[in-house]
């Protein structure tokens, strides 16, 4: 039993070692034997004869030098067989500056997003990316980063106060007075503040809230005017007549040139004015015709009053 057991163990070393041999000698054979393979570099495709045993010797042969960036299939360590095809693809140099910093890289000529990826380059949903992620990536690309952030602020602003401006005939001509003083209001305003590599780039109002109301100023502003160098209360238009022959007016004066007969209602009598055209006068007469906004100046003649007609006039009430 003893003796079957070693020639068992005989045969079967006998057997490891042909196999031993013979995978010796079919090495030896398929390295002295020359193999017909593609290689693409870059996409250009050549075909050429080799007696590489691997794609790692291939290299070595044909002189290629690859960085950890650039791609190759099938694995350096594959054996080559007659027929293979042996795929390379080169990194493409590119620029990325981000966060404060510029890097020099490489990466396979895919998208920009892969080139990103590949680095482990984080980019937020609202960072902006040039060229877009989306683009393919090109040899001498420069990839710029803007990491976009939003924040709050809170700050409060001056409401300016209004100012309103009231008549009066009181002060002289071209004259203003302050009755109350203005001030100035306040609000609370919350704004959303969009950044760009931390600069500020936007910004959108959320709320505002008056804390302080604004104090109107309220100031009086003289209704009175300058004609002829005297001074005017108010002035409105109206129909002017003329008339002559002398007499008495109806404030017992001697009718003549520089008085007028009006509606005592409208202009009251004894009222100085100055008429457009007439010159200087004093409402010292009236008129059964003379009723609102009609007057009748005096004239020295009836050419005069020819010349006169009818006009409508401004009339300026005097203080």
């Amino acid at each position: 039993m003893v003796k079957k057991l070693a020639r068992y163990k005989a045969v079967l070393l006998c057997f490891v070692l042909l196999a031993a041999i013979v995978t010796t000698a079919w090495l030896i054979i398929t390295q002295m034997v020359s193999k017909e393979i593609r290689l693409i570099i870059d996409g250009t495709v050549s075909a050429c004869e080799t007696k590489s045993y691997t794609v790692e010797e291939l290299l070595e042969e044909k002189d290629i030098h690859l960085v950890k960036e650039d791609s190759i299939t099938p694995a350096v360590e594959k054996t080559l067989t007659d027929g293979a095809k042996v795929e390379i693809v080169h990194a493409v140099p590119f620029t990325l500056q981000a966060d404060g910093t510029t890097r020099k890289l490489k990466a396979l000529p895919k998208t920009i997003k892969d080139a990103l990826n590949y680095h482990g380059v984080k980019v937020g949903q609202a960072d902006e990316v040039i060229p877009a992620l989306s683009q393919p990536l090109k040899a001498g690309d420069e990839i710029v980063i803007h990491r976009i952030t939003t924040g709050e602020e809170v700050i409060f602003e001056d409401l300016d106060f209004e100012t309103k401006v009231q008549g009066t005939n009181e002060l002289p001509a071209g004259t203003t007075k302050t009755i109350k003083k203005g001030k100035k209001g306040q609000d609370k305003v919350t704004y959303q503040i969009t950044y760009s590599d931390g600069q500020e780039i936007k910004r959108k109002e959320l709320e505002r809230e008056t804390v302080k109301k604004p104090v109107k100023k309220i100031v009086a502003k003289s209704t009175r005017g300058m004609i002829a160098g005297a001074e005017y209360t108010k002035k409105f238009t109206v129909k002017a007549y003329s008339y002559t022959g002398g007499g008495t007016t109806a404030m017992g004066t001697k009718a003549r040139v520089g008085e007028i007969a009006v509606d005592p209602s409208v202009i009251p009598l004894g009222t100085k004015v100055y008429v457009e055209g007439y010159g200087f006068a004093r409402a010292e007469d009236t008129g059964g015709n003379i009723k609102g906004n009609t007057i009748d100046v005096y004239k020295s003649s009836e050419s005069a009053c020819l010349n006169w007609g009818v006009r409508y006039v401004t009339i300026y009430i005097l203080s």
